[in-house]
């Protein structure tokens, strides 16, 4: 078995260790992102609550999808409690109907979407930030699981733990395979994670600045012009913290956070949940002062938009070449 042949690679049907975690913040992980991973050898994920309230959107992506691609894609679901449970039972419907073959589930217990997900005919990798969740979702019948460290943009999880602590510990103690997320953008990042017992590596941010990604080109030059310490941790005050990329909108936040009164803070989360009900995130209008476009650390090392063939083909061809100066045991500099 080649080293970059793995459990995930063959659970998924995919050619290389490599994957684009669902992102919705925003018409982010469309059918065009995702079918370009799969041409590209990786598997990508789209995000069905990008279409919570327009369940057809996501039905024509699917449909777009498998036109653009005869490779494995998948849809993540992400299970946040405030949305309703109908909602989560139309998307299990159309991954039946349509035999989409993977999918990437997050934020809370997978349980009881787990059976019918099955039932549906998809195999499913569980993401978690909390090494217990993992663990817990083992049990409960994930094919995979994936686990992201702080470092990452979206939602990393409350605890601040960074992607090589958690990694190992997660890989550790569950039988299936795990693929490692938060920080990765590279060959070395591929290797790294291979190292550390992980099976595959989960990225975002780095396929935000793609050209197949249809965000706005503003949010993909703000990727590439960031420095690695101009991210926000904001909304922990709330449990639900989100790394973005630091500007107006994520600083005000930040401030309302530290007043005991929290009656300011909720109008503008409220304003920020409207630009998403109506489909105007900042993600995709471009105007990044008036929201918050998520991004991980990692932003600080990406300095090119390119297709996504480009950045899996970059990051094998780099993995290659470090695996072989590693196996003559010499000092070198990546």
């Amino acid at each position: 078995m080649g080293v970059f042949e793995t459990r995930i690679t063959k659970i998924f049907g995919i050619k290389y260790p490599i994957m684009q975690g669902g992102m919705g913040a925003g018409y982010v992980s469309t059918a065009e992102l995702v079918a370009a991973v799969g041409n590209a050898g990786g598997l990508g994920f789209m995000s069905a609550i990008q279409w919570e309230h327009n369940i057809k959107g996501l039905e024509d992506n699917i449909k777009k999808a498998k036109d653009l691609t005869d490779k494995p894609y998948g849809i993540n679901v992400t299970l946040f409690e405030e949305m309703p449970k109908e909602f989560f039972y139309k998307v299990v419907d159309l991954i039946a109907k349509y035999q989409v073959p993977a999918v990437e589930t997050s934020a809370r217990k997978p349980d009881p979407w787990m059976k019918l997900l099955k039932q549906a005919g998809a195999k499913v990798i569980h993401k978690v930030a909390r090494v217990r969740d993992g663990v817990t979702a083992e049990r409960l019948g994930a094919d995979a699981l994936c686990i992201i460290g702080s470092e990452e943009g979206g939602h990393p999880g409350a605890e601040r733990n960074p992607t090589i602590v958690v990694g190992p510990l997660l890989v550790d103690l569950v039988k299936i395979p795990v693929s490692i997320g938060g920080g990765f953008c590279d060959g070395r990042g591929l290797v790294a994670a291979l190292a550390l017992g992980g099976e595959a590596i989960t990225m975002g941010t780095r396929f935000v600045a793609s050209k197949e990604c249809t965000v706005h080109e503003n949010y993909k030059q703000a990727i590439v012009n960031m420095q690695y310490n101009e991210t926000d941790y904001i909304l922990m005050s709330i449990g639900d913290p989100v790394r973005c990329i630091r500007g107006p909108m994520s600083q005000a936040v930040l401030k309302l956070e530290f007043k005991e009164d929290k009656t300011e803070l909720i109008k503008l989360l409220s304003k920020l949940k409207e630009q998403n009900d109506t489909g105007n995130m900042a993600s995709n209008t471009g105007k990044l002062e008036e929201g918050m476009v998520p991004a991980g650390v990692v932003g600080g090392r990406i300095h090119e938009i390119k297709t996504c063939k480009q950045i899996v083909d970059d990051i094998m061809t780099e993995a290659d070449v470090i695996l072989e100066k590693l196996s003559k045991r010499k000092y070198w500099k990546a």
